[in-house]
């Protein structure tokens, strides 16, 4: 196996040894066993657990974060850009859906971990509050609303709707009403 992939078969051991135990309840041991390697062959690559979770939560974030500028670029309109987004949200859920497991969201997570997860969460912020900026500019939507606040919706709402629709209704992200999700939010910012 390359040097890469034992890295990554590490961190997706690690996620799923955390998501089932939580942080604390993961033994470095389970991690390595689910990897297919030894404990020590896990310390070549990450210093201590706090490290390996962190970079977990990392690789996670960047791969969505990876897919987010292809998703908006593909979008004409912010109706579009918020229906690209919500199909990109509900797949990235889907396939990553033991970070949304208890044990890990509800957990006192490393201060390094945190202080990454803010990074990543405000960069994503800051994407698509520039989209919701352009379309005020473009006057696609109301000008006269917080883009701040508009974001907050558009990211909590397509969240909620996407966790509602996977783990409540069982259906698959194809499944998901995103045209009908993105309609519904931008016929609350027009004019």
């Amino acid at each position: 196996m390359a040097k890469e992939e034992k890295r990554l078969e590490i961190l997706k051991a690690a996620l799923k040894v955390i998501s089932e135990m939580g942080f604390e309840g993961a033994k470095m041991e389970d991690i390595a066993k689910g990897a297919g390697v030894g404990k020590g062959t896990i310390y070549e690559y990450f210093e201590s657990k706090n490290t390996l979770f962190t970079e977990m939560v990392h690789s996670c974030t960047k791969l969505f974060q990876d897919g987010l500028a292809d998703t908006l670029a593909d979008g004409k309109n912010l109706e579009e850009k918020i229906r690209n987004l919500s199909a990109h949200n509900a797949h990235f859920i889907a396939s990553h859906a033991l970070l949304f497991n208890a044990p890990v969201a509800h957990q006192s997570f490393p201060e390094e971990t945190k202080e990454q997860i803010k990074k990543d969460w405000n960069a994503f912020f800051a994407t698509i509050e520039e989209e919701v900026g352009k379309a005020m500019l473009s006057q696609e939507i109301r000008s006269d609303l917080d883009p701040e606040m508009i974001t907050a919706i558009i990211i909590g709402g397509l969240n909620q709707y996407s966790v509602k629709k996977l783990f409540g209704d069982n259906l698959t992200p194809e499944e998901i009403n995103h045209a009908g999700i993105a309609q519904l939010m931008i016929a609350g910012l027009k004019q």
